[in-house]
């Protein structure tokens, strides 16, 4: 027993060694916007559903976008697992070049999506206000891919730390542009929403820049990104690197489009309530994305594992990760549980009495699928590190687009229950998904072992 217990703190002394910097620089993504609400509800309310809707229909494009990058990453892992340098190098001048030809794509269909906004049916003001705030976002497409490659294969080498310190950076200049461009500073009248658009713009490309001049900075990595340009139109490994990146791009597309389906129902019942619902969402994206860094962290450890021969370690990875994808659950269910008063304060003033009350009610549901949204997202990450993409992927988006949304759709507008039906059906469908995802897990680790 005492063995048992010695090793479970050993495991999870090393998920949380490698996750705790990918946790950090995914909560980089999330606070970008999170900083665009939080500033531009203390101004404008108006603008704040502005910025909401407008990330809403950009968001999932981008999920899309980053998911090829995060299937470089335990490719990469196997590779560095099984001493196959070269791989490892492949891997990286293919997936770079992979998520270039993305972003142009994603751009354009941005770009696109921009001239029609309108037929989301959201109210004319809320449209009107995010034209050239969307328009911004859109542009920054590129840098958040060519940045993702660069961070994934360094992630995939298990080093974490580089890539957190950059997003931090690239976070805080954010934050620093939003208070210079949003506000009105006495002479300067402030940009409002369109000077956020600026901030996210600026802040992306500097993190790419960055890490561009950090590769050029370290010898080893200075040869790996100079092999990108001396064969433009080699592509090894691309069949290997779409079979794990398209599954995973494709479930966290469904994913985040459920979300921001969500969004969208909120905005045919009132500004109010699509404001009250990305105040609560983005408190909830807050946990998501840490129980998605432990889940990344498990499956780059599993993919090494793998790559070295050494399956039945993976076992060990899997209780560590189980274990703080609980812990941390249950600390973020009892905040969201008794401080749901006043988390709303962070993103309005407190004369917003309707959009506080709205979300503070939101916050409780988002404390309830704590644990089911932990656990599916963790399981996820583990079934990638064993090359197991494309039932979870099927998994993913039935229990969100079969489930969640015709449920919270149905609670929200045929019954009595009003808005919260649509957190409701949301709960419903991460349960769904966390059972089946488990499930998946227990027959596809029994398979590798026999």
């Amino acid at each position: 027993m005492q063995s048992g217990y010695k090793s479970l703190k050993q495991e999870i002394k090393k998920t949380i060694v490698l996750a705790l910097p990918i946790c950090m620089g995914q909560l980089g993504h999330v606070l970008t916007s999170v900083a665009d609400y939080t500033m531009l509800g203390h101004t404008n309310p108006l603008e704040m559903a502005g910025a909401t809707f407008a990330t809403s229909v950009f968001f999932p494009l981008m999920i899309f976008g980053l998911g090829f990058g995060l299937g470089l990453t335990p490719l990469v892992a196997n590779a560095n697992g099984a001493k196959d340098f070269e791989k490892q190098k492949k891997l990286f001048v293919t997936g770079f070049k992979v998520n270039f030809l993305i972003g142009v794509l994603i751009l354009v269909l941005l770009l696109w999506v921009g001239r029609y906004l309108n037929v989301f049916n959201q109210p004319d003001d809320v449209i009107n206000v995010c034209t050239k705030y969307f328009v911004l976002i859109s542009l920054s497409i590129i840098p958040i891919m060519l940045f993702s490659a660069l961070k994934q294969y360094l992630e995939g080498l298990q080093n974490t730390w580089t890539p957190m310190i950059i997003s931090l950076i690239g976070n805080v200049l954010n934050i620093i542009l939003n208070y210079l461009l949003i506000f009105d500073h006495g002479s300067y009248g402030g940009l409002g929403i369109e000077g956020a658009g600026w901030a996210t713009l600026f802040s992306r490309t500097f993190m790419f820049l960055t890490f561009i001049g950090y590769y050029l900075y370290r010898k080893k990595l200075r040869g790996v990104l100079i092999s990108v340009f001396k064969n433009v139109m080699n592509f090894t490994y691309l069949k290997e690197i779409i079979n794990i990146s398209l599954p995973i791009s494709v479930y966290m597309f469904f994913e985040v489009t459920a979300f921001s389906a969500a969004t969208f129902m909120m905005g045919w019942v009132s500004e109010a309530h699509i404001a009250a619902h990305q105040a609560a969402l983005s408190l909830a994206s807050i946990s998501f994305v840490i129980a998605m860094g432990v889940g990344n962290a498990g499956s780059i450890r599993s993919a090494t594992y793998l790559g070295e021969g050494s399956v039945y370690k993976i076992k060990g990875v899997v209780n560590s990760v189980v274990t703080i994808s609980l812990v941390l659950s249950a600390l973020f269910a009892f905040v969201f549980l008794f401080f749901n008063a006043h988390l709303p304060l962070f993103f309005v003033d407190s004369a917003e009495t309707q959009i506080i009350t709205l979300t503070s009610v939101l916050l409780v549901y988002a404390a309830l699928f704590q644990f089911s949204d932990g656990l599916q997202v963790v399981f996820q990450g583990l079934l990638q590190g064993i090359g197991d993409v494309k039932i979870p992927s099927i998994i993913a988006a039935a229990a969100y687009w079969l489930i969640g949304l015709p449920l919270g759709y149905i609670l929200t507008f045929y019954t009595t229950i009003g808005y919260s039906g649509v957190w409701i059906g949301l709960s419903v469908g991460l349960t769904f998904s966390a059972i089946l995802q488990i499930t998946r897990y227990k027959f596809s680790f029994k398979k590798l072992l026999s």
